[in-house]
């Protein structure tokens, strides 16, 4: 029901084209308008995590970075999972260390938040990095929500910040198997009472 009209989609299509030189993505199935990004990544949450998929008395987790936008643990929590944190500290450059996470905890995750540039430190996560985590989410089955609404605020304009759609595209993932990207223009745009945003 919010899926808008066929030109914005186009037009948010044509910019990811042009931005991240990515193959066009399709308006009607890889795009889809949002009434405000926070509410998008929240329901997100309610729309992927399973509770009841884990089982053994055990809640899947949902893993985030810390300090983080306040809307991840609270959508985990609703969706009857458990955060699991990842520090983010000036000793790992400020972003999650995913090589550090046992397993055990892969195993039971059904969501990865991420955030590039990061809330609060600005941290950039580069191709590489994003592939790492596309990696392992095919390995233990769980879905990415890359939180990407700084990525047009940016200290140097020849060194963008990459996408987690480009890190796929990079990596042979034609489709952007497990990867959703959350785009907003509150911040890049400086509107954040239009509660304006998009998900590809």
């Amino acid at each position: 029901t919010t899926a808008g009209l066929q030109v914005l989609r186009e037009a948010i299509a044509g910019w990811f084209e042009r931005r991240y030189g990515l193959p066009r993505l399709d308006p009607e199935t890889e795009v889809l308008p949002v009434n405000g990004t926070r509410e998008a990544l929240f329901a997100f949450a309610q729309a992927v995590v399973d509770p009841t998929a884990t089982g053994a008395g055990e809640r899947p987790f949902v893993v985030m970075p810390n300090p983080f936008y306040q809307i991840y643990e609270g959508a985990a929590l609703l969706a009857g999972a458990e955060p699991h944190f990842l520090d983010t500290t000036a000793a790992n450059g400020f972003l999650p260390d995913l090589e550090a996470v046992p397993a055990r905890v892969w195993d039971r995750c059904q969501l990865l938040y991420l955030c590039s540039p990061g809330n609060p430190a600005g941290a950039i996560m580069s191709v590489d990095y994003l592939r790492r985590a596309i990696a392992l989410a095919a390995k233990h089955d769980f879905v990415i929500a890359a939180d990407e609404c700084y990525s047009e605020i940016y200290p140097d304009e020849h060194a963008p910040p990459p996408s987690l759609l480009q890190a796929a595209h990079a990596a042979g993932h034609a489709g952007f198997e497990r990867c959703v990207i959350f785009h907003s223009l509150s911040k890049r745009s400086s509107l954040p009472g239009l509660r304006s945003g998009f998900v590809a």
